[in-house]
């Protein structure tokens, strides 16, 4: 079949894939990027002392060939690792949340052909506000066997949310007990928990699908 003439729900399944497959090479890349960046430790290592002579250069401050390769390395690392960070969160999030747009349209008697997500200036993915802080829990999805797990994962993206919600409070409203330290080290935990959700959003989708399917079979 031409892919011109694919069904809305094939191309909208394969839209939810892609945005599967971007979370999981992200997620590949960071883990990279943070080994390489653990591993090379200058601690480990003794500066040689030895100084170049640049020509006409006016400062008295010794010119160190050796640190200065060091220090270029390990700003590289911290710098690739920072935005292979920031693809991680924002790819997962999309997933999470384009697999949870796709369902909800889907269960609103909708035939979307793919999924509508925004894109910011920065070229960062911008998240519907309808989903925003955390998709909504799909009462449709009550026959689904996966439907526990995936109610599960929502209320941890929900959790997580809220902590998200307490980081932008002035430090006079935080709520009692509120440790910053503990919930940004606990927000760390956002792109994996974003992206199992995804995972079980696009188990979720294609139970949803499955009386369009057969609709469009008979």
């Amino acid at each position: 079949m031409p892919r011109t003439a694919m069904p809305w729900f094939e191309t909208l399944t394969d839209s939810v894939s892609a945005l599967g497959a971007a979370a999981r090479e992200a997620r590949i890349a960071h883990r990279a990027a943070q080994a390489a960046s653990e591993q090379y430790n200058p601690d480990r290592l003794r500066p040689v002392d030895g100084a170049i002579t640049i020509p006409g250069r006016q400062s008295g401050v010794p010119d160190r060939p050796h640190d200065r390769a060091l220090f270029e390395i390990g700003a590289s690392h911290r710098a690739h690792e920072r935005r292979m960070t920031e693809l991680c969160d924002n790819t997962a999030a999309a997933y999470a949340y384009g697999a949870a747009w796709a369902i909800h349209r889907v269960l609103d008697g909708q035939q979307p052909p793919l999924v509508e997500l925004g894109r910011k200036p920065d070229g960062r993915t911008a998240i519907p506000d309808e989903l925003l802080p955390v998709p909504p829990a799909f009462k449709g999805l009550d026959r689904w066997s996966g439907h526990q797990r995936f109610e599960h994962a929502r209320r941890e993206l929900e959790r997580l949310g809220n902590l998200w919600d307490c980081i932008g409070l002035d430090e006079h409203d935080f709520p009692d007990g509120f440790n910053i330290a503990d919930t940004l080290e606990d927000l760390e935990g956002f792109p994996d928990a974003a992206f199992l959700y995804g995972q079980i959003a696009e188990s979720a989708l294609t139970f949803t699908l499955l009386e369009p399917r057969h609709g469009h079979r008979g």
